[in-house]
């Protein structure tokens, strides 16, 4: 028999043969859709009749987690009214409000959908519920700001008159005179003692002794009006007796207000916020009973459509295979021998014979396109070759690059160690004869000694910032850990920065909480990265403000926030990467002329900051100051892989970040 193709073989129907092979893989296709939609179509009958399940499920599950949403609102309601009433500050009446709002909003959510009577009964009493708890909460608000008004206005300006007219009964009379009227100042400063502290314990106790104090001021005024018969001393002890009658009404009022608050407490707070729970709790106990009984029914419904969809694809498996089987011998086997000639071609082989083009198909196309492919090897293989002598032409040139970075590196080692060591003499002598020429008067001269020492200084940190910035390049660069008080380190980075701050006319303070606790983290590094901050602040501050502030962070462990703010020059934002590239200096000033340093100071602090795992917020305005943030962990985990940090400000956990501008006035209220 005659063969058809480059690859067909005899035997076979010769229509199958001259079919294409995409009309071939279309019928393949075809069936396999059939059969897909066959199986979608007994799963979209399943999905119906579980469908209506799912959505009850859904319903109840959302009712239970809302329910629970709700009694979590409820609780932090209660502790933003507790703390509240324990400060009285109007952040936590702002809080409880928002908290009082979200739960009113989740009850409302509840109550859209609530189908049972019983959960919308329930969800209706705790609305009511909420309302009156939480008008129980301003009733008790009025109470307290009433009773502070009464001890501010009133009863304080009554005791310090009380107290100026006992003052002149002192200079009165004699011995006796001047005991009575300091015993009775006393008595009425106890009173107002005793008065702070039941309106803070609630005690009984100390409302008598209040009131005990009151009636000693009061025997010791009686006592002294038979003692004194100075003219007019009986017209002030009359006043201190009117003046102690009006305290002792404001007394009464306090002591009433500071009962009726109780009272709202125990007759209305609390009960209403068991109320509220209880209702919530019912509403959340039916919900999750529904959504257990419902779970039940889907998963015995699954079970149900796993056995069916089961036998259904057992099917079409194996139509699906009868179909793979037809597709892999009108299909596969022409493809392959094409593959076979292909990979030969690939393997570098030019001299391979192809099959014969005798087919009118997709695989006889493939053929005339290995013949050109063939004809363009021999051109492909010369371009390879230009190519790989270009590589090679780079490869010398990046080993070049690589030579000279090196030799850089080691530059900057070399002439760091031969600088530091006759720096460092030339301020060890410009000490001892500072010291000497203070010690003879020459005051004049010694300033200038200090001035060569201050500079001898200043070169050696330079000195230091090269040699660091060169073990950074050479990846030599260790982190060296310890425990170190931050409160301590604040003190001390001041103490080292006053000298510059007064060069530049600024004043420089700290702002930090007492007791913020140590870090372990390199001690040399943070210290240097905000001395660095805060030389860079005083350089570019006249006669301005500096502020170092710290605080401690709970964000995904425990972090410290370092803040240095000006309100110097600022700089544009679209310049902070810049800055902290190396030998990159800050612009000079019409007035100060060519700035100190050579421009690592800030990327030093990218370095340092990298490498003990922080980040830098960096914010500035030009004409308006600068304000740059290191946030470093509390204790530091060294890296896994064992290999150099460096300064990334692009990588996928940016190290910098840019910020916006507030004022220091801002930062401070």
């Amino acid at each position: 028999m005659k063969r058809s193709g480059i690859l067909s073989r005899s035997g076979g129907p010769p229509r199958t043969r001259a079919t294409t092979v995409a009309s071939r893989m279309s019928v393949g296709f075809a069936v396999a859709f059939g059969l897909v939609l066959i199986l979608a179509l007994v799963g979209l009958g399943w999905f119906y009749a579980i469908s209506r399940d799912v959505g009850a499920f859904s319903n109840s599950a959302t009712m239970a987690q809302t329910a629970a949403d709700a009694d979590i609102a409820l609780r932090d309601l209660e502790v933003s009214v507790r703390d509240h009433l324990t400060y009285g500050d109007s952040q936590s009446l702002l809080d409880a409000t928002l908290r009082r709002d979200s739960l009113a909003d989740r009850l409302d959510s509840l109550t859209k959908i609530a189908t049972d009577p019983a959960d919308r009964a329930a969800l209706d009493r705790a609305s009511g519920t909420l309302v009156d708890y939480w008008g129980s909460v301003q009733r008790i608000i009025a109470l307290r700001d009433d009773r502070s008004t009464r001890i501010i206005t009133t009863l304080e300006p009554l005791v310090n008159q009380t107290r100026e007219k006992l003052g002149l009964l002192k200079n009165a009379g004699g011995v006796d005179s001047t005991a009575l009227a300091s015993d009775a100042a006393i008595a009425v400063l106890l009173m107002q003692e005793h008065l702070s502290r039941f309106v803070e314990r609630r005690d009984p106790q100390d409302a008598e002794a209040m009131r005990a104090q009151l009636a000693v001021a009061r025997s010791k005024l009686t006592e002294m009006n038979r003692y004194l018969w100075v003219p007019g001393t009986r017209q002030i002890i009359g006043e201190v007796s009117d003046l102690l009658t009006k305290a002792a009404d404001n007394l009464t009022r306090i002591e009433a207000t500071v009962v009726e608050e109780d009272g709202i407490r125990a007759e209305f707070t609390a009960p209403n916020a068991a109320g509220i729970a209880a209702n919530i709790g019912e509403v959340r106990r039916r919900a999750d009973q529904g959504t257990d009984g419902l779970r039940s029914a889907l998963t015995r419904g699954m079970g149900d459509y796993t056995k069916v969809a089961a036998a259904i694809a057992g099917v079409v498996l194996l139509v699906g295979l009868l179909s793979v089987w037809w597709i892999q011998r009108s299909v596969g086997r022409p493809v392959t021998a094409m593959a076979d000639a292909v990979t030969a071609l690939a393997n570098g082989q030019t001299n391979i014979a192809l099959p014969a083009i005798r087919r009118d198909d997709e695989v006889a196309a493939l053929a005339r396109a290995v013949q050109h492919l063939r004809a363009t090897l021999e051109s492909t293989e010369r371009e390879r070759q230009d190519t790989d002598t270009q590589i090679s032409h780079l490869m010398r040139d990046k080993a070049l690059a690589e030579n000279l970075s090196e030799a850089k590196t080691d530059f900057l080692v070399n002439m760091g160690q031969q600088l530091h060591a006759p720096l460092t003499d030339i301020i060890q002598s410009s000490q001892t004869l500072m010291s000497e020429l203070h010690r003879k008067g020459v005051t004049e001269l010694a300033a200038d000694v200090e001035h060569i020492q201050w500079t001898g200084e200043q070169l050696v940190g330079l000195v230091d910032s090269l040699l660091d910035y060169a073990k950074i390049e050479a990846g030599a660069m260790d982190v060296c850990l310890q425990d170190f008080d931050v409160n301590r380190l604040l003190v001390e980075l001041r103490e080292r920065s006053l000298p510059a701050a007064d060069l530049h006319g600024n004043g420089l303070d700290i702002a930090a909480a007492p007791g913020l606790g140590t870090m372990h983290s390199d001690f040399t590094k943070v210290r240097q990265a905000l001395l660095n901050l805060l030389d860079n602040a005083c350089k570019f501050t006249q006669g301005g403000a500096i502020l170092l502030s710290a605080e401690k962070l709970d964000a995904e462990g425990m972090w410290f926030r370092f803040t240095v703010s000006d309100n110097g020059r600022g700089f544009p934002s679209a310049q902070t990467g810049r800055l902290f590239q190396p030998f990159v200096q800050g612009g000079a000033t019409p007035t100060s002329g060519k700035r100190r340093g050579a421009g690592l100071g800030l990327t030093l602090v990218g370095h340092y900051t990298a490498m003990l795992g922080g980040t830098i917020e960096v914010a500035s305005e030009p004409g308006e100051g600068t304000r740059i943030t290191l946030t470093l962990p509390a204790v530091y985990h060294p890296s896994t892989d064992h290999t150099p940090t460096r300064l990334d400000l692009d990588g996928p956990r940016p190290v910098l970040r840019i910020a916006t501008y507030k004022p220091m006035a801002q930062l401070t209220s």
